[in-house]
């Protein structure tokens, strides 16, 4: 447990098999090969994340824009992910961020090379559930 702790403050990512821990900013990820399996509208997104039960928790949504862009790692191109992460689609993944000025569209960011992107609800787009994990609650 001393062990976990310590990488935690260092501010790793932790991968423990379906998911990711980021130790900078509490969140833990869905990492998993549903990820890979297929695009869906922002409607199906928001319900698959809120139906999702992984490691023994309910609470996962749709990351917002800040959340996705703190994955990104821009040294890195296709895809430009932070490693720690086992499943690296280079593909638009869907945030929960609105697009100002049109309520029908929310913000994406493509892994391939970081760049960002609104576009319509009902695109198709892959997206990777997030919650704040107890640690960051706590913060």
């Amino acid at each position: 447990m001393k062990k976990l702790l310590i990488l935690l403050s260092l501010g790793s990512l932790l991968s423990a098999g379906e998911m990711a821990l980021d130790g900078r900013t509490g969140l833990m990820w869905q990492d998993n090969r549903f990820i890979e399996s297929e695009s869906v509208t922002f409607a199906q997104a928001e319900k698959l994340c809120e139906d999702m039960r992984l490691g023994g928790h309910k609470d996962w949504r749709i990351p917002t824009i800040r959340e996705l862009l703190s994955i990104i790692d821009y040294k890195k191109y296709d895809p430009a992910i932070l490693d720690g992460f086992s499943i690296g689609e280079s593909r638009y993944f869907w945030s929960s961020t609105q697009y100002m000025g049109d309520p029908d569209k929310v913000w994406g960011v493509n892994f391939k090379d970081g760049s960002l992107d609104a576009n319509g609800k009902s695109y198709d787009r892959r997206v990777r559930c997030v919650r704040t994990s107890i640690k960051a609650e706590k913060k």
